[in-house]
């Protein structure tokens, strides 16, 4: 199996991730420190502390209560778009 850091265009490579079993995985792990890749410390199932995944759980929530559902993917894009841009700047912070 060959892999190649396409997302790592400059080093050093700093990596987050979940910890989900194939992060965890013996191979991943020996991957990870053959090619320098510094994995930051993080806690197991901790979406909580990412803020994007309550992003999405809003956009989500705002979709399902559409009396119009997305009909195709230029449908879905006007309604994420429209959604995302009329998420109020009190629910994130930059």
């Amino acid at each position: 199996m060959c892999f190649r850091l396409t997302w790592c265009l400059t080093p050093p490579c700093i990596e987050q991730q979940d910890n989900a079993r194939a992060h965890t995985a013996r191979y991943t792990q020996q991957f990870l420190e053959q090619s320098n890749v510094q994995v930051l410390p993080w806690p197991a199932l901790s979406s909580d502390l990412s803020q994007i995944e309550h992003l999405w759980d809003y956009l989500q929530r705002r979709l399902d209560c559409q009396d119009h559902r997305p009909q195709n993917a230029d449908d879905l894009e006007h309604s994420l778009r429209r959604h995302w841009n009329a998420i109020p700047r009190h629910f994130y912070r930059l």
